[in-house]
């Protein structure tokens, strides 16, 4: 017997994509956060809206270089660090997801009145 899961969607994966493209999705979408070991602002204290989408863009291994983390912040995205370390590609967006899914009704969090 096969076991369905119980995932409300699927998560959208998409092909590869410029700097440039990757701007305009962050330009479009209702909250866009970009992972940087240099930000100043933590992932814990970023308001999650309770519906819409988030954007979480994770750099490549080594980093996204100076000139990418302008281009999306000038694009609206906001800048934040998970803490003093640097985690690896591969696990710090399902990393990333886990802390704001916790603060989602959809995990249970109590929202505030």
């Amino acid at each position: 017997a096969s076991k369905q899961s119980r995932r409300s969607r699927i998560p959208a994966v998409h092909g590869v994509v410029t700097t440039s493209q990757v701007a305009r999705m962050v330009a479009e979408a209702q909250m866009a956060l970009v992972l940087h070991e240099s930000a100043r602002a933590s992932l814990a204290d970023v308001p999650v809206p309770q519906r819409g989408e988030v954007l979480v863009i994770v750099g490549p291994e080594g980093g996204l270089a100076p000139g990418e983390v302008e281009m999306f912040e000038g694009a609206g995205g906001r800048v934040v660090r998970m803490g003093s370390t640097v985690m690896r590609t591969s696990t710090a967006g399902a990393a990333a997801l886990a802390v704001l899914a916790s603060r989602t009704a959809a995990w249970g969090a109590r929202m505030q009145q």
